[in-house]
Formats: structure tokens, sequence, C-alpha cells
């Protein structure tokens, strides 16, 4: 410890100030390096890069599949309350829209704050079920093509700024468009099941 040639209670409260200084800055570089982790600057484009093959794959993979769903597949419900594959892909194209505003106004600004997006409202107000198929399939195709050309032209550091959405804790950018690609995956597993 180190020592100021100071005796008795004053001493003892000066080691006590000091490391609880000490104590303090050990937390502030622990969080500090846990926030430097999260945002992980080395990943940057090399990661966006399996991303958005990923992606792509994704699309190429799809759209075929989707444009052979049957008519009484696409449009029954597996039960009351729950979408119909139509309302699904509804679904995803409504993702589709509120990802475009926040990938593109991410990139603006370092921190982005956007409302959360209330996903039976809007499936019920777009009145998916009673729309072609084929429109469905066509827009969604195109939508995330368009996506794909978006994200594949994101800056690294872009990628780092800060998404609030509605009430939850901010993500990254780049959370938010590899969390958009899982959650199209798992909604055109429920459609082509």
């Amino acid at each position: 410890m180190l020592s100021l040639g100071l005796t008795g209670p004053t001493s003892d409260v000066l080691e006590m100030v000091l490391l609880a200084l000490a104590f303090i800055g050990a937390i502030w570089l622990i969080a500090t390096l846990v926030s430097w982790l999260r945002t992980s600057p080395w990943k940057g484009k090399k990661a966006m890069h399996k991303t958005i093959e990923d992606f792509q794959s994704l699309l190429d993979q799809a759209s075929p599949e989707l444009a052979g769903v049957s008519e009484s597949d696409r449009e029954s419900k597996s039960a009351p309350g729950k979408w119909s594959k139509k309302e699904i892909l509804g679904h995803l194209i409504d993702s589709a829209s509120n990802n475009h505003q926040r990938f593109v106004r991410a990139q603006l600004s370092a921190e982005l704050k956007l409302p959360a997006y209330e996903q039976e409202a809007w499936v019920k107000t777009q009145d998916y079920q009673n729309e072609a198929w084929e429109n469905l399939v066509q827009l969604w195709k195109s939508y995330n093509a368009h996506l794909l050309h978006i994200i594949s032209s994101i800056s690294e550091n872009a990628l780092r700024n800060y998404c609030f959405i509605g009430s939850n804790e901010p993500v990254t950018l780049e959370f938010l468009i590899e969390d958009y690609i899982r959650h199209m995956k798992h909604h055109l597993e429920q459609i082509l099941e």
C-alpha cells in the first residue's frame, strides 16, 4: 500500500478512500471494456459480408418456394387468432418496411429513436388475408432485394450506431440487421413448412 507517512485515524481514512477510488476505477475500466466488446469493432464489414451472403441465399431460396405455396395452404389458419401464411408474409413485408426506415435513418445519426412496431394492428389494418398471393410474394421479394442493396452499402462505422426502438434497450445497427434476417428466416420456415 502507498505510504504517505500518516498515522492514526487519518491514515486509515485515506487508505479507505484510496481503496474505494481504485475499486471505482476498476469497475469503470471493466464497464468500458464490456461496452467496447459489445460493439465488436473488429467485426465490421467482414462480419457483414457473411450476413449479406446469408441474406442473398435466403432470398434466392425462398422466392421460388413461396410462389409454389398452394392457395388452400396460404389462406388457412392453424387456430383462431393465429395468422394465415398470407398474413405471415404480410407481416414480413411490414417488417421490411419498418426496418427500411431503421437501416437508412441509423446511418444518418449516431443514435436513432423510433417507435415500436405494432404488428397485430399493422397486419389487421392492411387486410393481407384478402390480398393476392402473387402481389405479396413480389412485394416481399422486391423490398428485400432493395434492403440487401442498402445493407451492402453501410459503412463499418455506421454499423455501430445505436438504435432505440420503443422502450427496448438500445441495440447497434449491425444487431438490427442480423436480427431482421433471423426474424425473416423464422417466419419463412413457418410459411414453407
